[in-house]
């Protein structure tokens, strides 16, 4: 497999209780040292439209040579749910989530039940495959085994235990905290 395999990774910069827009931000790569494009699309706080958002990013430019769609996390934007189940089928690309730490699935549930549509977002996550550890982190994924799933992540990690693409776009969402700050 070659080191410079082409991924791209999606989080949220942060957000304040009173926002009604958060930031997406999505990092395309080649491996873990070339970045070859970043992305910024609004979706709401607590809504149900990143799946969409990150959906238009991959089938963009540079969507032929993508090989792996990770995402920080199912949710975005406090509750808004990737249905990675959607991205994966309407993309064709082994889509990937990547949490730091095992959920704590009745606790979010606990959080869920606020929402008018509790049952559209817990069926969200629960159809989602269980979280697995591998090599400090969980993930979850689809349209990929999970050995070569492994050489992948391998590969694109260079200073932390997450993908790189993800780590960049995780430094860039603070970047936009500290200007909200600076804006105050």
């Amino acid at each position: 497999m070659k080191k410079e395999i082409e991924v791209i990774g999606f989080d949220d910069a942060p957000f304040n209780k009173k926002d009604k827009k958060c930031i997406l931000i999505s990092v395309y790569m080649r491996g873990n040292r070339i970045i070859d494009n970043i992305y910024f699309s609004e979706f709401e706080k607590d809504g149900l439209d990143v799946t969409n958002k990150i959906i238009k990013v991959v089938k963009d430019k540079h969507y032929p040579k993508i090989k792996v769609i990770f995402l920080y996390g199912i949710t975005f934007g406090g509750f808004n749910i990737a249905d990675i189940h959607k991205i994966y089928e309407e993309t064709k690309k082994p889509t990937v989530v990547i949490i730091d730490k095992k959920p704590n699935f009745e606790k979010i549930f606990k959080a869920l039940k606020h929402f008018k549509d509790f049952e559209e977002r817990k069926s969200l996550i629960e159809k989602a495959p269980a979280p697995e550890y591998m090599d400090g982190i969980y993930v979850q994924y689809l349209g990929i085994d999970r050995e070569r799933l492994k050489r992948i992540v391998d590969i694109c990690r260079l200073k932390s235990k997450v993908p790189e693409c993800l780590r960049v776009a995780h430094l860039i969402g603070r970047g936009f905290l500290y200007l909200k700050k600076e804006r105050e």
